[in-house]
């Protein structure tokens, strides 16, 4: 770690690097992202399991919720004592549950970026296991992260609903809207490298914290523009997927269907792909964090600054 940061003072200096730089960076990072998956589909396969797992949670959550409203339907159950116990019953199930996709998000984010990292710095080309494997390394840390993480993103989503409930007052509203984008905005920094932390570095959450703001700090600009512009390009892939879909659609029946199948399998192509590139660029973005220099992989395809 302390290497690391030796070369990034050494190569740096003091000079300061403009936005546009950063811009052009992180616009680079992006496309050593897509270069990796594209060279490497297999990634995507950890972004699918995650969203498989995430789904069955969910279900599983519905499920209980469901058979809880029937074994609490019967003529037994009267009274606010019984709706009040049944509130919170729900609230439990869906609590537990958000918990349980969080910390399964986090895994296998820390899957990918694992895999990523050892492909983009040293070049090889690691199996499927390995990423599981690292990730099982650090499930402890997994698990307390995914707990904190899934709280703090549940907390902002209940700010988030009251600013667009009709039911609040209006100064409520207002209050809690710029709290959750002032929180969510500082949560992202905070914690932009915080699952590279736990799985590449196997730091704790503390310290790990600690760290994912300083390296932030150092690599902004890369950061965002990064984030942005696989934003756009899932943006531009899904325009051409619903064009192309909605063509097809109106080309009768059997085009209806065809148009229906094109437009599924491409969004779920498109969700896939781009998440599994969101993750790669943060293992990208955490070597030149640590290092000052763009990982070795970028200049074997010919991506150089």
């Amino acid at each position: 770690m302390e290497a690391g940061t030796d070369t990034w003072m050494i190569r740096k200096g003091n000079k300061r690097i403009g936005l546009l730089e950063r811009i052009s960076r992180g616009w680079k990072m992006t496309k050593l992202g897509v270069a990796v998956v594209r060279s490497d589909p297999e990634l995507m396969v950890y972004s699918f399991l995650s969203g498989l797992f995430s789904l069955v949670a969910i279900g599983a959550a519905i499920s209980s919720s469901v058979g809880l409203e029937v074994i609490t339907s019967n003529p037994e159950c009267v009274g606010e004592n019984c709706g009040s116990e049944l509130v919170l019953a729900h609230m439990a199930i869906w609590f537990v549950f958000y918990m349980v996709v969080s910390i399964i998000t986090v895994f296998w984010n820390a899957a990918i970026i694992a895999s990523a990292y050892e492909r983009i710095s040293s070049g090889s080309n690691p199996s499927f296991s390995y990423g599981i494997g690292q990730a099982m390394r650090c499930l402890p840390q997994i698990f307390v992260w995914g707990i904190i993480a899934g709280t703090v993103g549940m907390f902002i989503q209940i700010l988030e609903g009251l600013a667009h409930s009709d039911d609040s007052p209006l100064p409520l509203r207002l209050i809690a809207g710029l709290a959750s984008f002032v929180i969510g905005i500082a949560w992202w920094v905070v914690t932009f490298f915080m699952v590279p932390m736990i799985v590449l570095e196997k730091s704790g959450v503390l310290n790990g914290m600690e760290r994912s703001t300083e390296l932030f700090r150092r690599t902004w600009g890369e950061d965002v523009s990064s984030h942005i512009g696989t934003g756009l390009l899932m943006f531009l892939c899904v325009l051409i997927i619903c064009a192309i879909g909605g063509v097809v659609m109106v080309l009768g029946e059997v085009g209806f269907i065809l148009g229906i199948i094109i437009l599924a399998v491409g969004l779920l192509f498109a969700v896939l792909f781009f998440s599994t590139v969101e993750a790669v660029n943060r293992a990208s973005l955490f070597y030149y964090a640590k290092t000052g220099q763009a990982p070795p992989m970028a200049a074997k395809i010919g991506i150089n600054w």
